[in-house]
């Protein structure tokens, strides 16, 4: 199912981990969420800052929105064995349009103005 949406997959053994790195491609002309599943038999160990994942990881999923006629990559280890196609499409919708909830956003904001002694005139 939609495997046309990952590109140049590179899996490597060392030291008894896996790595997986891989490209995700959107040819189409909008915004798309793609949702890829670790096929390794074992834990997923997704990148991260310190003790925080990567937040487009949860558990063995990716998902993250991929833009129109861009590229993504995505990278990933495990104790588990390599296999022939380690990331699996679980799916891909059309990105809803963000720009009505950016715009609630700033409605909700509160009136702002610049503090008094920073217009007071200059002696």
């Amino acid at each position: 199912m939609h495997e046309e949406w990952i590109d140049d997959t590179d899996v490597r053994r060392r030291d008894g981990v896996t790595f997986v790195s891989a490209t995700v491609t959107n040819d189409r002309s909008t915004p798309q969420v793609v949702r890829l599943r670790s096929r390794i038999d074992g834990p997923t160990w997704s990148p991260g800052l310190g003790d925080r994942p990567a937040p487009e990881w949860s558990g063995d999923v990716w998902e993250a929105t991929v833009g129109p006629g861009r590229r993504r990559g995505i990278g990933f280890a495990s104790p588990g064995e390599p296999v022939d196609e380690p990331l699996e499409v679980v799916s891909v919708t059309r990105a809803e349009d963000d720009r009505a909830e950016t715009e609630e956003v700033l409605a909700d904001l509160d009136a702002w103005s610049p503090p008094s002694d920073l217009l007071a005139e200059d002696p």
